[in-house]
């Protein structure tokens, strides 16, 4: 981490090497804030111990206990319901209204929430997808939430264990800018409170929680994720996440996404995201939000 062309020292050689573990199987690119983390993690460690233990974790695969256990702590989980009300709105009222139509057949829908950190953005997914099915007659309001005869299945990744077992939990809380910072009128009903013994946590409405799984999944991987559909997903969303990828892994990333998206599909990014010319997808535009469908037949 040294600058100005100064020699490395030998922790500065030691960090770097590992940083460039991180970028090569996680795509994860170099930037200070990664820099001061990595940093604190290896102060703690004697100088010959940490020079065994970077060996180690170069050696190890991408899913292994120990270099999971790195990436883990060097990562950052921050996200919160319904972010970017634009692109849910987009959703709702656009995109997922065209997609029921065109599936109302099969009357099924896979789609996939990549990189979905503790679970904010997949279930947030789940409940605008269930709402839509409501909003074109495809779901009634009971007691006990929307209730379909689609078979609806959301499918949660992150390259995080710890990420995708909170996610699985569906337990939600805590003061201030928390998870509910952005709580879209009408929506707070599909969050449960816990009671007393944990007064300011929330859980995920069981008719959510239903069609969603979460599984873990590296976006450098060569193929989709466990659970992916023969076929393809009809939706596949991966936001506020390839901001943290170089130019390479990016690339990578988006060749994995839109392979996983069916004929007919769509594929949604974050507001930064572009997906560059491919004459599989069509652009589609709307109130402050973008999203690609992908052609059934390419030209």
């Amino acid at each position: 981490m040294s600058e100005g062309g100064a020699p490395l020292g030998p922790l500065d050689a030691l960090a770097r090497r590992l940083l460039d573990d991180v970028r090569r199987k996680a795509g994860i690119r170099h930037d200070r804030p990664l820099e001061r983390k990595l940093a604190r993690i290896l102060a703690a460690m004697p100088l010959p111990v940490l020079e065994e233990w970077v060996a180690q974790i170069e050696r190890a695969p991408a899913d292994s206990p120990d270099w999971l256990s790195l990436i883990e702590n060097l990562t950052i989980h921050e996200t919160y319901f319904f972010r970017d009300l634009p692109h849910h709105a987009h959703l709702r009222g656009y995109l997922l209204p065209r997609l029921i139509a065109d599936r109302r057949a099969a009357r099924t829908l896979r789609l996939w929430s990549a990189g979905c950190a503790t679970g904010e953005e997949a279930y947030s997914l789940a409940i605008v997808t269930l709402e839509a099915l409501a909003d074109v007659g495809e779901a009634r309001r009971t007691g006990h939430g929307l209730e379909t005869d689609w078979d609806v299945q959301v499918l949660g990744t992150d390259l995080s264990r710890i990420a995708v077992r909170q996610a699985a939990n569906a337990c939600y809380g805590g003061e201030g800018l928390g998870p509910f910072r952005e709580m879209p009128d009408g929506y707070e009903s599909w969050f449960v409170p816990l009671g007393s013994e944990a007064p300011l946590h929330r859980r995920v409405r069981a008719d959510a929680r239903r069609i969603v799984s979460f599984v873990r999944h590296n976006l450098m991987d060569a193929g989709p994720p466990d659970g992916a559909p023969e076929g393809g997903f009809d939706l596949v969303s991966c936001r506020n996440v390839m901001i943290y990828f170089d130019d390479d892994s990016r690339d990578r990333a988006l060749a994995l996404l839109t392979a996983a998206v069916a004929p007919g599909g769509w594929l949604v990014l974050g507001t930064t995201d572009r997906l560059g010319e491919d004459c599989r997808f069509e652009r589609h535009r709307g109130d402050r939000a973008l999203a690609y469908r992908r052609r059934e037949i390419v030209p």
